[in-house]
């Protein structure tokens, strides 16, 4: 068995700090984390606390791979042939604090999809592993993956999910393949008491794998991605998640420019939650809340201002009596949010502004939901013809949530703006900002 040196990088004390803010920040317990790496929540524990000393280069490969951390965050060196290769399949997903070779979005999606997804997918063979799969793969039957326990795959969705809500993109990009090989091979091998519970956890992944694709605007693998969540949505039963799977649907629908049909879909399916469970739950009270506000946003793209303001209202009466709901649906504070996405996409980029003073972004809880939040300021700002507070904003983005800023169309774009504009150099640092983020 080789063990790892003990070195100032590999004590016990230090990889047990990494692995617990690396469980946590993907918000895991100790037993889902030991459901995806396969050892017990004790184990788990033990291994957190710094109570064990000697480690195999496979249980950390093992860990790193699994929580998206690099390798040598653990203390693996580069010097062998097993290492070097883990080193290069997870490396996007690491933060950078300077400068150098910035990833961009598209990035994400032709490399990081498909990173250190090879080992649990057939075929195989030595030759296929070194070809990393990616989500076309797993959506057009060139590559499938081995079933899982429904505990396990619900472990996988929730730290790819802990993943988006947190900003860290190409850590979610980094899983999505194989969460989505392993949740279709569960669902086509599963027993037929489990059936409708496997093509939820279905829906679910291709759900997570739907935001990101919108978010990163691949809205073409995003329309896909969005039809096999509905179709297995239907399958499950269950009404929110189907409602879900409907909102990015209709989500998709807007992003290529079918805004009636997608304002149709939207509220057809607010409709369908609201008659199939009467809404008397807080989840389904704030799913049909969200469905509302996207519904607003849809309305405001349209440019239909009355029917706008009045779905926000009626999404924000709906929010305001789910109550205390899950982790990741929408809050009051999220809905404040949304009035500033609403007025600007209305060309009302006073109101807009207005509105963003109006909420404490310290409050939302939800990195990506504070991205929102940065967005929607630094545009309107912009918007208003104050470059100097757009761009304030936008360096508060990067500074909360670097990812966003790093990948996201609207910052890229925005930064290009501002460096354009910026003839007589007044935006003190924008060129840097440019240089980090890959704008040139």
């Amino acid at each position: 068995m080789t063990t790892v040196p003990s070195t100032a990088s590999t004590v016990a004390g230090e990889i047990g700090s990494v692995l617990r803010r690396a469980r946590t920040g993907a918000g895991l317990t100790l037993e889902e984390a030991g459901q995806l790496v396969g050892y017990s929540a004790a184990t788990m524990s033990r291994w957190e606390n710094g109570r064990r000393r000697d480690w195999t280069v496979k249980e950390l490969l093992r860990l790193a791979e699994a929580y998206g951390i690099p390798p040598d965050h653990l203390g693996l060196a580069v010097s062998t042939s097993s290492t070097r290769q883990a080193t290069a399949r997870v490396s996007p997903g690491a933060d950078h604090s300077g400068g150098g070779d910035w990833m961009r979005r598209r990035d994400v999606l032709a490399g990081a999809l498909g990173l250190t997804t090879a080992g649990a997918l057939i075929p195989s063979t030595e030759a296929a592993a070194e070809v990393p799969a990616t989500i076309d793969d797993v959506v057009f039957g060139k590559i499938t993956g081995t079933p899982l326990s429904d505990q396990q795959l619900a472990a996988q969705i929730a730290a790819t999910r802990a993943d988006f809500r947190s900003c860290r993109y190409s850590q979610a990009a980094r899983r999505l393949p194989r969460l989505l090989a392993q949740a279709e091979a569960s669902a086509r091998h599963v027993a037929a008491p489990q059936a409708e519970r496997a093509s939820t956890r279905l829906a679910q992944a291709y759900c997570v794998t739907t935001q990101l694709l919108l978010k990163l605007h691949d809205d073409g693998m995003a329309y896909s991605t969005a039809d096999r969540a509905v179709q297995a949505a239907r399958l499950g039963g269950d009404p929110v998640v189907a409602a879900e799977a409907t909102r990015l649907a209709a989500t998709v629908l807007r992003r290529n420019q079918h805004r009636d049909g997608a304002q149709r879909l939207v509220l057809q399916a607010a409709e369908r939650l609201d008659s199939e469970t009467g809404l008397a739950q807080p989840r389904e009270i704030a799913k049909y809340g969200e469905l509302l506000a996207v519904a607003a946003y849809t309305a405001a793209m349209r440019d239909d201002r009355d029917t706008a303001w009045t779905l926000l209202g009626e999404a924000d009466d709906a929010t305001r009596r789910s109550g205390s709901v899950d982790d990741g649906q929408l809050t009051p504070l999220d809905l404040a949010v949304y009035k500033i996405s609403v007025a600007r996409a209305l060309g009302d980029f006073g109101s807009a502004v207005g509105y963003a003073r109006q909420v404490d972004p310290t409050r939302i809880t939800a990195p990506e939901r504070r991205a929102r939040y940065w967005e929607d300021t630094a545009l309107a700002l912009h918007g208003r013809g104050r470059p100097e507070a757009a761009f304030q904003a936008l360096l508060a983005a990067e500074q909360d949530t670097p990812q966003e800023v790093r990948y996201r169309p609207w910052a890229q774009d925005l930064t290009q703006n501002l460096l354009t504009a910026d003839t007589r150099g007044a935006l003190v640092g924008v060129r840097d900002l440019a240089r980090r983020i890959g704008v040139t």
